[in-house]
């Protein structure tokens, strides 16, 4: 039997998660209520089918352009997660949360995750 996949959200996460709140909120005009409840159930989400198979998607292709290789890419919904897997640790970090309406590269920049 398998370890359990240890998930961390890192603070980039956090910040993009309530980014995407805001987007909602002040962009697309969604109330404060349900932008909130989409972002838990995002996160319960990203938890449940990371920690059951965190290999098998697919290398985050804008990141791999920029030459850096080591970043997944989840899609949920309307959704990037951005997040990166040691199986040798059996660990998986969430870096970034992302709408699909939000300037991609411009976050990535942001929140210096091309190092």
């Amino acid at each position: 039997m398998n370890a359990p996949i240890e998930i961390s959200f890192e603070q980039t996460a956090d910040a993009t998660l309530e980014a995407c709140e805001h987007f909602l909120i002040d962009k697309l005009e969604m109330p404060i209520d349900q932008a909130q409840a989409l972002s838990l159930r995002l996160l319960s989400m990203t938890s449940e089918r990371l920690s059951q198979r965190p290999g098998t998607y697919r290398i985050c292709r804008l990141a791999l352009e920029m030459g850096v290789s080591h970043y997944r890419e989840l899609l949920i919904d309307d959704y990037r997660i951005i997040y990166r897997f040691w199986p040798d640790e059996n660990q998986v970090s969430i870096y970034l949360f992302a709408h699909q309406r939000q300037d991609f590269k411009q976050l990535l920049f942001e929140y210096q995750l091309l190092s």
